[in-house]
């Protein structure tokens, strides 16, 4: 494989998320370590995760750490459960005396009984392992096809972010936001996208709608819903947007015209 192949491999994304065999992290290493484009390639995707990990960057609630402290402090002072067991023996420390009785027509029933039981927990278990097996298969191949498609998602994302032309615009509920989100914006690449930061669910009967203000035209653009769910989404891109805007409205389809403006953001010409 020539160097251009294994960077488009997308062996350099996973070895820098923690993820590839043994084999395919000694073979980056060592690609890494022969071939400086190897490496600076390596070097990119690395400063492309913490722009995005920087992006999305949430500071601990106030008072966060006094309640972490008095919980530790609390637990020091709980009781074991030892303390709470009765003496050992009951009080007597004499055992309850066992009565049993033989009869060898109830002991051949049970012994038949017993082998029938055996017989069906053997095959209950046996058909539990299968269809355990099972389960971890599909399983296995429903991961391989949710990472595959997570790394090519991946992909497209370093991509943009690496880009010198991308843009970072950041949306926000005020001068001292308590809420963003982020757009991506490369008016070169003709791409952009939405990374919803520290941006809620909406409330129930509420949904977040994203808009474009493009520069000699003051009509708000809508560029679709957002999804709450989906941390990063691709935009259809505007030319020439001079204002992003996120909006609650009160239809899952959204409005013609924003009904409430909740973050914007202006991009630097």
């Amino acid at each position: 494989m020539d160097i251009q192949s294994f960077i488009q491999s997308g062996l350099l994304e996973a070895y820098v998320l923690g993820q590839g065999t043994a084999a395919e992290r000694a073979e980056v290493e060592r690609m890494a370590a022969a071939h400086p484009e190897v490496r600076a390639e390596l070097e990119s995707i690395e400063q492309a995760l913490e722009k995005l990990a920087m992006a999305n960057a949430v500071p601990p609630p106030p008072g966060l750490k006094d309640k972490v402290l008095k919980q530790i402090q609390g637990d020091q002072g709980t009781p074991g459960i030892q303390d709470h067991l009765p003496p050992y023996g009951g009080g007597s420390g004499r055992a309850p005396e066992l009565k049993i009785k033989s009869w060898f027509g109830w002991l051949a029933a049970a012994l038949l009984l017993g082998a029938f039981v055996v017989q069906l927990f053997r095959s209950n278990t046996e058909s539990q392992r299968q269809n355990t097996r099972i389960a971890e298969l599909e399983t296995q191949v429903q991961d391989c096809q949710t990472q595959s498609q997570n790394q090519a998602k991946l992909q497209e994302i370093i991509a943009l972010l690496r880009d010198r032309n991308t843009q970072t615009i950041v949306l926000a509920d005020g001068p001292t936001p308590k809420i963003t989100a982020t757009v991506w914006y490369n008016p070169v690449r003709r791409e952009s996208a939405l990374d919803i930061n520290s941006l809620p669910v909406p409330d129930p009967g509420r949904y977040f709608q994203l808009w474009a203000i493009v520069e000699g035209n003051p009509v708000p653009q809508s560029l679709g819903m957002v999804d709450s769910r989906d941390s990063w989404q691709p935009l259809p891109f505007k030319d020439k947007v001079a204002v992003f805007a996120i909006s609650s409205e009160d239809k899952p389809e959204g409005n013609p015209t924003p009904t409430m403006v909740v973050l914007s953001g202006a991009v630097q010409g």
